[in-house]
């Protein structure tokens, strides 16, 4: 097996260099000190492909594949670990929304991550009670009249507060064995019901933000649901 990378692997790992030193490095202890989110370096990077590297070229994506996103995280988090983790968690949102949305969620959602108007995207999963741990996670959703209303809050979110999309983990079967009954849906900023704590104090990471966010009665259309219901657990 020929483990050497592509040109195209090359171009991109070298270009995300350049721009970590240029760019990056010079402001990560500045911004980490003072808790500045990088918004317009994120906004330059977007336009440097880096928010959709595997999502296809249709949706604004630049779709250069896993390695390529390996290869450009690692050169991000080389300069400052807030901007690789803002980074990689927007990738892994659009690429959620793109492989589970329907297709107005993705033509809604997935163009915008990828260009920088969504400063950046959100996975809501972790609660205080169960960690990280999805099978054991209390927020509800109740479908209703077309609707879900969702319940519940979310801790230890990154990016909460400057995403532009959210993606939520629920439970809409509270009788379906433990793992099972568990769905995902892609909430917008703004959405009313959906409250965004403010940021945590931490000891690093200072410059990308983790908030605490609630769901108090946040009625979410129905095409907002990811894949099938009761399918989230399965999702990454």
């Amino acid at each position: 097996m020929d483990f050497r990378l592509t040109v195209e692997q090359e171009m991109v790992r070298d270009a995300v260099r350049e721009f970590t030193e240029k760019e990056i490095k010079p402001v990560a202890s500045i911004y980490d000190e003072e808790k500045t989110f990088p918004y317009g370096n994120l906004r330059r990077m977007a336009k440097l492909g880096l928010m959709g590297l595997n999502i296809p070229e249709e949706y604004g994506g630049s779709e250069v594949g896993v390695v390529a996103y390996s290869l450009a995280i690692t050169e991000i988090a080389k300069g400052c670990a807030s901007h690789a983790v803002t980074t990689s968690v927007t990738n892994m949102v659009a690429e959620v929304i793109c492989e589970f949305g329907q297709e107005e969620i993705r033509r809604k959602h997935v163009p915008k991550l990828c260009s920088g108007e969504y400063p950046a995207g959100s996975f809501a999963i972790t609660e205080s009670h169960s960690g990280s741990d999805a099978a054991n996670i209390r927020t509800t959703a109740v479908h209703q009249n077309g609707t879900y209303i969702l319940n519940g809050t979310k801790t230890f979110i990154t990016s909460g507060e400057v995403s532009g999309v959210t993606i939520v983990w629920v439970v809409t079967d509270p009788n379906a064995r433990k793992g099972k009954g568990i769905s995902t849906f892609a909430v917008e900023k703004g959405t009313p019901g959906f409250i965004i704590e403010k940021a945590e104090e931490k000891m690093g990471h200072r410059a990308s933000l983790t908030n605490e966010l609630v769901f108090d009665n946040c009625v979410v259309p129905a095409n907002c649901l990811l894949g099938k219901e009761g399918e989230g657990f399965k999702m990454p």
